[in-house]
This record gives C-alpha cells, structure tokens and sequence, in this order.
C-alpha cells in the first residue's frame, strides 16, 4: 500500500466518523481543523468570516468561513468532488479533496439555536 492509498483509507473512515456523527449529533461547531496531507495546518474560529487558501499536493485549495460555517471554494483536483461537499456547520461533518491532500473538520461547540426545551 502506498501512502497515498493509506490517506484516501483515513479520509473515507473520517467522512464515514463524520456522517455518524452528524446522525447522532447535530452541534454546531467551532472550529475547523484544517490538514494538508498528515499535517495540522490550522484551526480557525468559525465565527470570523474569511478566506483560507491551503497548499497541497497540486497545489491551493480555496476555503471559505462564513456566517458559522465552513467550504471549498476552488481547488485543483480534476473531478472537484470536494466542492460539492457544500457548507459544513455541524461538528463532526467532514470533507475532502483526496487528490490535493487537503481536508476539513469540524470541531468543538457554540451555542445551538435549539435546545432540549426549544426543541
């Protein structure tokens, strides 16, 4: 197996924890993490809108934080599955662009517009 296989093995099981947890919890998130191959690039407050461009095996992807949320923008890969990930606001939600070696997560909370007694 080549290291390329191993990380497309850990971004599937990622998105695959992600989708669990969003069917378990629907949190709203912090933080995004955000990766370029095994390393940590960053962790950005979602509650301050900007632009995030990450350098990875292609070259840069394109993030946008905005309004509590959190998606790619642009990115070199050829078939940009990444892009169609959408907005991601739930901690726990996950997303990738595989061939870049770029991904995001989710984490942590804030305070949720619904609550046990709201809801």
């Amino acid at each position: 197996m080549t290291r390329a296989d191993l990380l497309a093995i850990a971004l599937c099981a990622a998105a695959i924890g992600g989708a669990f947890a969003l069917t378990w919890s629907s949190q709203a998130a912090g933080w995004v993490e955000i990766r370029a191959g095994n390393a940590l690039v960053g962790r950005y407050p979602l509650d301050e809108d900007r632009d995030i461009a990450v350098h990875g095996r292609l070259g840069d992807s394109q993030l946008r934080i905005e309004s509590g949320r959190v998606r790619f923008v642009a990115s070199p890969c050829p078939n940009k599955v990444c892009l169609h990930a959408g907005w991601l606001e739930h901690s726990g939600d996950t997303a990738a662009c595989v061939p870049n070696g770029v991904s995001i997560r989710l984490v942590g909370t804030r305070a949720a517009a619904v609550d046990a007694i709201s809801h």
